[in-house]
């Protein structure tokens, strides 16, 4: 079921629980660092907030909170065995802290370790099977493990506690194109770029079905905004030369191809058995 032509819009979640106090510290420092540098994180300082963090844990080494939001402030910046370092510190802290699995969960599933991944997702869902993010992370694995019908069931239960979770509705219509059924797969992106309109994958992925329904001026000017919003996401460079392909713009076909795979060169096979079926 798993396709390079499409992409999942997993790695874009950070969940809003990541920030949210929920038990009492002992100490009121580490309280008073942790606010603060709750505060720092929503207003887009990630590296204030980590030093707060760092302070809170300080002066409380318990406060399972100071460990799991430092931990999503981390992944922010790319460091993920830092955060899984913390999530764990915080779980350890603090076992029915349904955030730290589901923060967890969904840095293994970046790294591909979809057993324990699941294994966290199934723990944070028995201790609060209200929490949204975890059904879409556990979405994105069951895709990972070729179960469309378990990914689209677990993200329908995220869009139905969340409707507005945008990530969900895109990641569901992925599933849905791969199993042929783009009118579903279309309403699905629609509804996420209605939610939250600067999400790269979603316009490259709703440019496919476009692309499949022979609407090819519209599947263009999807990859064009996505690759407006993300410059780097590679697979909108490749599947708007596709697309260029079927246009008849060969030159500008292959210097799409070319900027695709100076960003991700894995990706050469997969423009060459596209190509190929293109001409």
């Amino acid at each position: 079921m798993r396709q390079r032509f499409f992409s999942l819009a997993t790695c874009f979640v950070v969940l809003a629980s990541g920030t949210v106090q929920a038990q009492a510290p002992k100490s009121r420092l580490g309280t008073s660092y942790l606010q603060r540098a709750n505060d720092r994180y929503s207003r887009g300082d990630i590296e204030g907030a980590i030093a707060d963090f760092d302070v809170a844990i300080t002066f409380d080494p318990q406060l399972a909170l100071a460990y799991n939001n430092r931990g999503v402030a981390r992944e922010q910046k790319g460091d993920v065995d830092g955060a899984i370092a913390d999530y764990s510190r915080a779980i350890e802290n603090n076992p029915g802290l349904a955030e730290g699995y589901a923060n967890r969960a969904r840095t293994r599933l970046a790294r591909r370790e979809l057993d324990g991944a699941m294994a966290d997702c199934d723990a944070a869902i028995r201790l609060n099977p209200r929490l949204a993010q975890v059904y879409n992370t556990r979405g994105s694995i069951r895709c990972e493990q070729n179960n469309p019908n378990g990914a689209i069931a677990d993200y329908s239960s995220a869009i139905a506690i969340d409707p507005r979770l945008a990530e969900s509705y895109s990641n569901r219509g992925a599933v849905r194109r791969v199993r042929g059924d783009l009118d579903g797969a279309l309403a699905d992106y629609d509804r996420s770029i209605g939610i939250n309109p600067r999400l790269p994958n979603t316009y490259n992925n709703r440019g496919n079905v476009w692309r499949e329904k022979g609407r090819l001026d519209r599947a263009i000017a999807d990859y064009d905004r996505a690759i407006e919003l993300d410059p780097r996401l590679a697979l909108a460079y490749a599947s708007r030369g596709l697309t260029r392909l079927l246009q008849g713009k060969t030159v500008d076909a292959e210097k799409d191809f070319a900027r695709c795979l100076n960003l991700d060169a894995s990706l050469k096979p997969f423009i060459q058995e596209n190509t190929r079926q293109v001409r």
